[in-house]
């Protein structure tokens, strides 16, 4: 009975330890995993420009179709390339836009979009700062952000 109570004690404090310490995390090791790749908002695009709003940041739009090559290639390199992410998650507040839901279809219109993958940088009340379409790698979308200011 006595052994029970200490092995029952033992794998309960090696549970409150783990659970504990899970909280407790270095700074360092969430920012490592955010500079690895693009981070994506996943709120709508209103509640991204109060996000930008708040802080100071312009709204980069990927506006991609679940067909397109281009668009496929720039997620799985461009936007997994350590560069690219720690400038944009550092920058910018991105969003992933399919054209060809309710809420791409108006962005595709609103902003005369014709091509994909369309790259758009706005400000934080929908105003086209700038427009990119088609592919890009690292360097050349980090030229493009580079520019805007």
């Amino acid at each position: 009975m006595k052994k029970t109570i200490i092995i029952a004690s033992l794998i309960l404090g090696f549970i409150l330890i783990s659970i504990l310490g899970y909280g407790f995390r270095p700074a360092s090791f969430d920012s490592a995993k955010e500079n690895k790749e693009m981070n994506f908002y996943k709120g709508s695009l209103k509640e991204a420009m109060t996000k930008a709003k708040e802080e100071n940041k312009l709204i980069f739009l990927d506006v991609y179709a679940t067909w397109c090559g281009p668009c496929k290639l720039l997620k799985t390199t461009t936007f997994t390339e350590p560069d690219v992410a720690k400038y944009f998650n550092k920058n910018f507040i991105s969003l992933e836009i399919n054209s060809e839901d309710h809420v791409g279809l108006e962005i595709v219109k609103k902003y005369d979009l014709k091509n994909h993958p369309s790259l758009l940088f706005i400000d934080s009340d929908g105003k086209l700062i700038k427009k990119s379409l088609g592919y890009y790698n690292g360097k050349q979308l980090l030229e493009i952000a580079h520019n805007l200011k």
